[in-house]
């Protein structure tokens, strides 16, 4: 073997370097990206932060469940505001407010609060006077949690970070003024930081950091952002590790996350611009008794990443004079690389470049195509056997062979392949994610890489073997032409995508088209590069085809001789039978090695970086009701777009590589298929209520489970208080897509530890004009109440004791309301409600108070209530299944009213 041969062996564009390149590129890019999305190790040097002390105080936060309604809320709130004295205790321009006035009423289209606010708050004042009354920055966390978690991630992390913000910050005063807003009741429909609003130091904040817990744990995601100026704050120069994308803020904007956080009172409520930074991994844990401490995904280091995130946000947003605080509503582009670099452009700028490179991209792709194409004919004149320069062979004579001969037939197919190879992937994905809907829809709620894996094994299947079809009557194809064909293909496929991404990208403003963009600037320079290697004649090191030449048999000639005359050419024609020597064609040396790094590595990682988050945010969120079909489509979307940049190359693939992804498809797919969905780390999420109905006739209680429909059944079965009981399963109002099953039930709870009486309630309601009535209701132990008007709307309310004007941008809406939610800062409260009525007619509705606490969350709180059929949940529920609240209260008592 010579020299040039070997060299052949390793750089040619051959079957084994081919392959082996494109598997490490693959390799490397996904355990890069699998690695770097691990917490990263906390630092010696912890910057003025400590974490053995956030540590301590997060254990003191999340003990045990201490949701508004509690008394356990009450020691948290007692505790925090002794620490926060502490940290502020002799420090000149510092002011602590135990905040127990801010009381206000706003309504949203399905319902109206009263709430009164027991939030914390500490304002220091920055060292430059222009920006202390004005300009201020805000840092915000619940100290709330659910009923039924004693909330470590959601938001016990969040608030013990701000904790450490102040500590830090009284230490080193920031230029601007610094907000904290330590608040209570936002699990309850964002109420705390509504009641911030009605605070006079809401006038001097302009910017937010928001700090929350949506799952349990991991790295703490850039949920979402206002605008562009605060994200200036997150780039890595202010915070080392990153983790951002605009997916997720396109993905609340469009609905696609029906849930909320405080960053919408503060953007939507007060204009204020701002960042919210959430933990979204281990959603089956959230609002559970798993969103605990041991149970965190990462723990310590968990909570050292949103320390340090916050701490690098704030400090840019405190000490920045410009464009982090501009007044500029412009939207943005921005996503992290590897935790380390994180990218930020406007979206205009995004928008502009993808209409401009629309129209010149094609442009100079077709005179680059052109002039490979002259180049490579006028090549052909000059060393085709038996065509002289001068000879009679036109370009019409060239078409009228190619024409009668079927190559056009063959051309198209070549062309064609590419488009048959997208059709039949997207189609076989189709029928994969059709499988695993109708046999074990929920398997990606425990093995959601395990379910890629499978869209992704046949992703490579159906587009390698699609692609490596041979062509009727072609018997060799120049490795280079193959190439340059698909990779032009994919050219026009990432352009009709894009055209599409720029006109929805303006007219939604979703950023998350940046993948379509980049992906075209690559295919284009990759297609560029081919047409180059053309234009130069680049080749392997041995021929492709070898073109026998011999003279045409005597029976194959026509039996008329051909008049000879000045055109005819000296040499004898000849007739030209291709052979394929070597066993394998050899495409040129170098180029096709600059194409796959070009074409492949930039989209692989983007889309890799994609799957990650929406693996870590959206598989377990099919016990929130959420479909299978978006789950699994996004699974077989992303496993298509990894695959699609290896098309060009893919005739190079070993055929080692498609036996492996055939095991592998066969064994995942039965995995998926065959086995049980849930499991100790991945429990399904059910919710509980008890709905108690008081009236002269006695007390009736129902119990409730609402759950996916294909297993709730199989978890009320557990249950002792259900057994031959009648079970009534319809679907649930309060979670879409979820069934609602009840039982009558003889577990009655208890509102206190030492409650005799059946008297839960004291209600009275009475007319007070044609259409206004007054309301007045006195739940025991409780600060919780409802009214709900059944055949009625409410288009004006006012609580005695409160201001009578609603919240600006809260008002009532013109239809008015069906339900009103009262809550007190005291226990024991009396509300006296008054009402305007849309209509004149006789009203009925419910009067209603809720409950939260039972014995097990509130261990060392003798003045907590009891929840028998709770209890019972809680101790019979199989070990593959988790309780939450199905809404604020896990008991509510009512009794019906008419006026």
């Amino acid at each position: 073997m010579t020299i040039a041969q070997k060299f052949s062996a390793v750089l040619g564009f051959r079957t084994v370097p081919t392959t082996v390149l494109v598997v490490l590129i693959y390799l490397a890019t996904f355990i890069s990206v699998l690695v770097t999305d691990q917490l990263a190790n906390v630092p010696k040097n912890q910057r003025g932060l400590n974490l053995d002390e956030a540590y301590a105080d997060l254990h003191q936060i999340a003990a045990r469940p201490h949701s508004y309604n509690s008394h356990a809320n009450d020691n948290v709130r007692s505790y925090l505001l002794k620490r926060v004295k502490e940290i502020t205790a002799g420090r000149d321009k510092v002011f602590v407010d135990d905040d127990l006035q801010s009381n206000g009423s706003w309504a949203s289209g399905a319902y109206g609060v009263y709430f009164e606010g027991t939030n914390i708050l500490v304002k220091i004042e920055g060292t430059d006077p222009e920006y202390r009354e004005t300009g201020g920055v805000l840092f915000s966390a619940h100290y709330d949690s659910v009923s039924t978690a004693s909330g470590a991630t959601d938001d016990g992390m969040g608030v013990a970070t701000l904790l450490q913000l102040l500590s830090y910050f009284v230490e080193h005063r920031p230029k601007r003024t610094a907000v904290w807003n330590i608040n209570n009741g936002e699990e309850d429909w964002l109420n705390g930081a509504h009641a911030f609003l009605r605070h006079p130091w809401s006038n001097t904040t302009h910017t937010f950091l928001n700090l929350e817990g949506a799952a349990s744990g991991g790295r703490p995601l850039l949920f979402r952002a206002t605008s562009s100026p605060p994200l200036l704050s997150f780039s890595d120069n202010n915070v080392p590790h990153p983790h951002a994308n605009v997916l997720s803020s396109d993905a609340f904007a469009r609905g696609v996350i029906r849930s909320g956080t405080d960053f919408s009172v503060y953007y939507e409520g007060a204009d204020m611009s701002g960042l919210d930074l959430a933990f979204y991994k281990g959603r089956s844990k959230y609002h559970t008794k798993y969103d605990a401490i041991p149970h965190t995904v990462g723990e310590k280091k968990a909570l050292w990443a949103m320390m340090e995130s916050a701490k690098g946000s704030g400090l840019a947003l405190l000490n920045d004079t410009g464009a982090m605080h501009s007044d500029s509503r412009s939207s943005a582009v921005y996503f992290d690389l590897f935790g380390v670099v994180m990218i930020l452009f406007p979206l205009s700028a995004m928008i502009t470049f993808n209409i401009v490179f629309l129209v010149i991209g094609p442009v100079i792709l077709i005179l680059v195509l052109a002039a490979e194409a002259a180049i490579q004919h006028n090549r052909r004149r000059y060393i085709q056997n038996g065509d002289a320069p001068g000879s009679s062979n036109s370009l019409w004579d060239h078409f009228w062979s190619w024409f009668i001969e079927f190559g056009w037939l063959k051309g198209f197919l070549s062309w064609a392949k590419f488009w048959i190879a997208l059709i039949a992937t997207v189609g076989l994905q189709v029928l994969l994610v059709y499988g695993y809907l109708k046999v074990n829809p929920f398997i990606a709620y425990s093995a959601p890489y395990l379910a890629f894996l499978s869209f992704f094994s046949l992703a490579y299947l159906s587009m390698v073997l699609v692609l490596n079809l041979p062509i009727p009557g072609v018997k060799a194809q120049i490795p280079e032409q193959q190439k340059q064909t698909v990779l032009v293909q994919t050219y026009i496929f990432t352009w009709i995508l894009l055209v599409y991404a720029t006109a929805a990208a303006s007219k939604t403003g979703m950023g998350g088209f940046y993948l379509i963009t980049m992906w075209n600037v690559v295919v284009f320079l990759a297609c560029c590069i081919g047409g180059a290697e053309g234009m130069v004649g680049a080749q392997g090191t041995h021929p492709v085809v070898v073109i026998l030449q011999q003279p045409t048999p005597a029976e194959e000639r026509t039996d008329n001789f051909e008049e000879v005359d000045e055109n005819t050419p000296l040499i004898p024609r000849t007739r030209h039978d291709v052979t394929i020597l070597g066993g394998e064609e050899t495409g040129a040396i170098g180029w096709w090695i600059i194409q796959i790094l070009v074409v492949i590595p930039v989209p692989l990682i983007l889309v890799s970086h994609i799957t990650t988050m929406l693996v870590g945010a959206m598989s377990q969120t099919l016990a929130d009701g959420s479909s299978p079909v978006t789950v699994y489509g996004a699974l077989a979307l992303l496993a298509v777009l990894m695959l699609i940049p290896l098309a060009p190359f893919s005739f190079k693939m070993h055929q080692t590589l498609t036996y492996v992804f055939v095991v592998v498809l066969v064994a995942t797919t039965l995995y998926g298929y065959l086995s049980f969905p849930f499991n100790q780390e991945s429990p399904l999420k059910v919710f509980f209520q008890q709905n108690i109905t008081v009236s002269p006739l006695g007390t009736h209680a129902i119990t409730t489970l609402s759950g996916v429909s294909a297993h709730i059944a199989s978890v009320i079965s557990h249950l002792p208080s259900a057994a031959a009981k009648d079970v009534v399963c319809i679907p649930s109002s309060a979670r879409l897509s979820l069934q609602q099953c009840g039982w009558e039930s003889d577990m009655i709870p208890s509102p206190a530890s030492n409650f005799t009486s059946d008297k839960w309630l004291n209600t009275t309601s009475t007319r007070t004009g044609r259409s206004s009535a007054r309301i007045s209701v006195r739940g025991l132990n409780t600060r919780s109440c409802r009214l709900y008007f059944e055949d009625n709307a409410v288009t004006k309310y006012h609580v005695h004791g409160s201001e009578d004007a609603m919240q600006p941008r809260y008002e009532v809406p013109v239809e008015g309301i069906k339900e009103l939610r009262i809550w007190s800062r005291t226990w024991d409260k009396n509300f006296t409600v008054d009402v305007e009525l849309a209509q004149t007619s006789e009203t009925s509705g419910r009067i209603a108070c809720e409950w939260n606490e039972y014995e097990s969350g509130t261990v060392g709180i003798p003045t907590g209530g009891k929840i028998p059929a709770f209890e019972e949940v809680l101790t019979f529920l199989p070990k593959w299944a988790a309780v939450t609240k199905l809404t604020d209260g896990l008991v509510e008592v009512s009794s019906k009213f008419t006026i």
